[in-house]
Parts: C-alpha cells; structure tokens; sequence
C-alpha cells in the first residue's frame, strides 16, 4: 500500500496546517464549558485557531510533497472497483478486526472507511505546465499544507532545511565527534572518555584499535556499565566486520569488587 509520506524524519521549518481528503468540522463538540465569560472567549479563539489548522484537499491547495511546494490539480477518491488486491486485502483485514470485537467503533464500510485509497494530481508550484504527478493514498493520511507565503533556501531552492544544510550539519557533527574522540587518553573509555580504574568492569577488544589507531594494538577498552553499552555495540559490529572475532570481558580481580 502506497502512502504518502515520502519521509518521515524530515520536517519543513515553514509553518503548516493539516490536509485532509475529508471536509474539516465546523465547530469544536465539548462536553461542559468554562466558569467564567473571559476563559469562554478565549476557548472560542483557541476554537477557531484548532479548526483552522485543518484544510479540506481540494484544487489550488498548496502542499509539501518530496520536500517541494506543489499544488493540487485534483483530488478524488478511486472507485471502489478499481481498489486493487492492496487495498482489498487491507479492508477485509479490518473488517476482521472488527468482528473479533470490542466493537467501540462503527462496522466498517468500503464507501466510509478511513483508509480507502485516494488519488491526488500535484504540480510543482510556479510551474502549471510541468508534468502532473498522480499519487494514490489511504484517505486516512495527512498531508502538510503550506501557507501562500513560504520560505525556500536561496541557495537551492528548497524547502528548509534543505538537504544540503541537512548534510552540512551531519558533516559538522561527524567532526565534533572526531575530534571528541582523538582527545580521550590512553587507558580511558572510548564510549564515554573517562578513566577506567582497576575496580570496574571494562570490555577490551584486542588487535588493532578501530577508532583511535595512534594508540596502538589492545587499546580499544569501553566501561561496561549499561551508558556505554550502546558503543559496544557499534565497535562490536565494525570489528566483526574487520573479520577480528571476539571481545574480552575484564572482571574486578579477588578482593577489588
């Protein structure tokens, strides 16, 4: 099943609002209100704003797809005939979900259910004479809508953080952890950088060391407390790649416990 999100980690900096294929509530239903008149026309502003973060998906709205503006040509839903083995599959499965209960919903059904596939039509915007992209989605799926007025990097064009920045700032992290890493003396946790003192417990990798080669072979040694466990890990894995096997595990001696 094709959904439309194209990646998840990435979010734009530029404010958004939610689309939806279904028409957005006219009004907010609670149960009982404020005591007093003031805290009243405040949850009515709050009302108002809450109600405007949903957009109906309809033609003109402007949208973030790939992290790029488009704009949407069209927006239907696909004839249930047409749903395809994906989709059919999918509702039977719910269906079946529903009939083994609790039953603290309304029995699906293919005409009203809330993943059922839709199509939506984009163009870039700025540019109706580009080639449209038709992409089909569970209707349940939302889609970030931008404001008319957006902000897009100078140097790219794209939305931010664009992925240059993105990259330049993977770079810069890398670095920082570089140079971290060099400064940790001879001896000491390469996890955390702090001394591992004859009383602890450490996990020490002979051979030659992956991470810091100017200290010499056997000198890969981690805490083996749980905050350092994590790196472990990760030597562990680049090691086993290396084709070196094994890790020693370095107990307190009698009476150091």
């Amino acid at each position: 099943m094709w959904t439309f999100d194209t990646d998840k980690n990435w979010h734009s900096r530029n404010p958004t609002r939610h689309g939806r294929i279904r028409p957005p509530q006219s009004q907010i239903n609670r149960i009982g209100e404020p005591s007093s008149a003031k805290a009243r026309y405040e949850q009515r502003i709050s009302d108002r704003a809450l109600l405007d973060s949903v957009v109906q998906l309809e033609p003109g709205v402007l949208v973030i797809y790939d992290r790029a503006p488009y704009r949407i040509v069209e927006a239907s839903e696909r004839p249930i005939e047409l749903w395809g083995e994906q989709y059919e599959k999918a509702f039977a499965e719910d269906l079946a979900r529903w009939e083994r209960g609790p039953r603290y919903r309304e029995k699906p059904d293919k005409g009203t259910w809330v993943h059922r596939p839709v199509v939506v039509v984009l163009v870039p915007d700025g540019d109706p004479n580009a080639k449209s992209l038709h992409l089909c989605g569970p209707a349940s799926k939302d889609w970030p809508v931008l404001d008319e007025h957006y902000a897009v990097c100078r140097k790219c064009g794209e939305l931010p953080p664009c992925r240059e920045e993105i990259a330049d700032k993977a770079v810069k992290r890398q670095m920082h952890r570089t140079e971290a890493r060099m400064s940790i003396p001879a001896g000491h946790c390469l996890g955390c950088g702090e001394a591992i003192t004859s009383r602890m417990k450490a996990v020490r990798f002979p051979g030659p060391n992956l991470w810091r080669p100017d200290l010499g072979h056997d000198s890969a040694v981690f805490h083996a407390r749980a905050e350092c466990r994590g790196d472990v890990a990760v030597y562990r894995k680049q090691w086993q790649v290396k084709g070196i096997e094994g890790a020693q595990m370095t107990l307190p001696g009698p009476g150091e416990a």
